[in-house]
């Protein structure tokens, strides 16, 4: 039999069949008598009541009545008793055993081998009742932790599905951006110098005086075309650097220390909204890794494997650096949480801080 097929209810089971054929010993062993026979078909109906349908507790007064009406013609009626006992406290009522054992100690008396089976149908009863108490609370914290990673998944899925769209409405707003300004601006210059140089050619033909302001106007338009066409060039080109190099401007325009700044491997594959989180944790490891005691130097190291990115601060000043996280670490764990990744620290020996995000889940 399976071990996760082993359950409280399938214990309590075979107690009872384990109790009935004992039962069926005795009941032999004392050459049957038809009461003796009455008696364990009626507490085997019962059991079996109690394993398919959930009893009240209140019913094993019943089985207990039957053992003590003939307890004066089967003397093995007293044994019978474990049953009930068994069952009152497998439902945790206790005090629904009493009327049993009270009438075997008025009838029969005090004898070892029944309170010692009265005893043990006792604490089987209350050990299968706290296994199945302790199983029941067991599967309701899985169930709410399998709730938790489930909406913890949904809302990675939705943050993840928010970043797409911010960066795709960023991308269209820049489309946008260019065009209008290629329209509004080079656009107009363009046309202005092509209709200039059309009125040039045909007062050259006529040769007007005033051609060679016209070539002259064509030219300045042309110029200031260019011009345009090369401020929005240098707008595309973002004078805000994105990926590594927005990672090694943060390096070289930080000014406490010395900070040395090296990639190791592809960068194509990291997402927009993956640097966002690690720029954000570059500057909090700058911050404090020169909280405490200005370093000789920084090391800012980007790694990149086929299936995550890792970012490592690392102040190799020798000594533990006290303190905890903060808020600004604490939030920054949050964040990468929400795609998948980890921020972690380490103070036993100066500063150092990384952070990993796992591309798969990035991308998705």
């Amino acid at each position: 039999m399976d071990r996760r097929s082993i359950t409280s209810v399938t214990m309590a089971l075979i107690w009872r069949l384990v109790g009935l054929l004992l039962l069926c010993a005795l009941w032999v062993s004392r050459q049957g008598d038809e009461v003796g026979l009455i008696l364990v078909l009626l507490l085997a109906l019962l059991g079996l009541a109690r394993w398919r349908f959930r009893l009240p507790a209140w019913t094993t007064l019943i089985d207990q009545a039957a053992c003590i009406a003939v307890s004066n013609f089967h003397p093995d009626a007293a044994f019978a008793l474990a049953l009930p006992t068994f069952d009152s406290f497998l439902a945790f009522r206790p005090a629904y055993a009493l009327p049993g054992i009270i009438a075997v100690l008025l009838l029969h008396g005090w004898s070892l081998p029944i309170a010692a089976t009265l005893g043990t149908a006792a604490l089987t009863g209350i050990s299968l009742h706290l296994w199945a108490y302790q199983l029941t609370h067991a599967q309701r914290d899985a169930d709410r932790d399998r709730r938790e990673r489930y909406e913890l998944e949904s809302l990675k899925g939705e943050l993840l599905s928010a970043n797409v769209r911010i960066a795709r409405m960023a991308e269209l707003a820049e489309r946008a951006r260019i065009a209008r300004d290629l329209h509004d601006h080079a656009g107009h210059e363009i046309t202005a110098a092509q209709l200039a140089i059309k009125a040039f050619q045909q007062l050259w033909r006529e040769d007007d005086a005033q051609a060679e302001e016209l070539l002259d106007q064509a030219a300045k338009r042309v110029e200031n075309g260019m011009e345009l066409l090369r401020r929005t060039v240098q707008g595309m080109s973002s004078a805000v650097a994105v990926g590594a190099g927005s990672l090694e401007e943060i390096c070289s325009g930080f000014s406490a220390c010395e900070v040395s700044f090296c990639v190791h491997g592809n960068t194509t594959p990291v997402p927009i909204h993956a640097w966002g989180v690690l720029e954000s944790c570059l500057k909090e490891g700058l911050t404090n890794a020169v909280r405490h005691e200005t370093p000789q130097g920084i090391d800012v190291s980007l790694d990149v494997g086929p299936h995550i990115v890792r970012l490592s601060v690392t102040n190799p000043t020798q000594g533990r650096i006290e303190g905890g996280r903060g808020i600004g670490l604490r939030n920054l764990s949050q964040r990468a949480k929400a795609v998948g990744g980890s921020v972690t620290t380490d103070t036993s020996a100066g500063f150092r801080l990384v952070c990993v995000l796992p591309l798969d889940e990035v991308r998705t």
